[in-house]
């Protein structure tokens, strides 16, 4: 498998693929100097914990960041039928709260429109690096 990527029937990449994609952007960022960001959509209990995502709830996730990212960023699971990540690529440092600012309503107002109250209501939006996930219930 090494050297592949691998994506899911839905399009995006499986989680090895795409924590390899995102180890290589984290080094791309170090020697570029331009940043990059991770978003993660998952779905949360009562409790907070996070469960996994509904096949439709996933495939309406994957479909709404596929219509507001760019088409340098990239979609797949963080954690397999867990959590969806994008990695935002190649940001300017000034730029990153902005084009959180502007992705984030739109992401929640396709899912809004899309989903119904009870898929949407447990679903959370988070940007952040890499590092910021290590021993997280994210699991890095």
């Amino acid at each position: 498998m090494k050297g592949r990527t691998t994506l899911t029937r839905s399009g995006t990449y499986n989680e090895e693929a795409f924590r390899r994609l995102l180890v290589n952007e984290v080094k791309r960022s170090e020697r570029s100097g331009h940043c990059y960001r991770i978003l993660l959509v998952y779905n949360t209990n009562a409790q907070g914990v996070i469960v996994r995502m509904d096949s439709n709830v996933a495939k309406t996730v994957t479909v709404a960041l596929s219509r507001c990212l760019r088409d340098t960023d990239y979609i797949g699971w963080y954690r397999e039928g867990r959590v969806v990540g994008a990695v935002l690529t190649v940001l300017e440092r000034d730029s990153v709260a902005d084009v959180f600012n502007r992705l984030r309503p739109r992401l929640e107002e396709i899912l809004r429109t899309e989903l119904c109250l009870w898929e949407s209501s447990g679903l959370l939006i988070r940007l952040c690096q890499y590092p910021e996930l290590e021993g997280t219930e994210f699991g890095a």
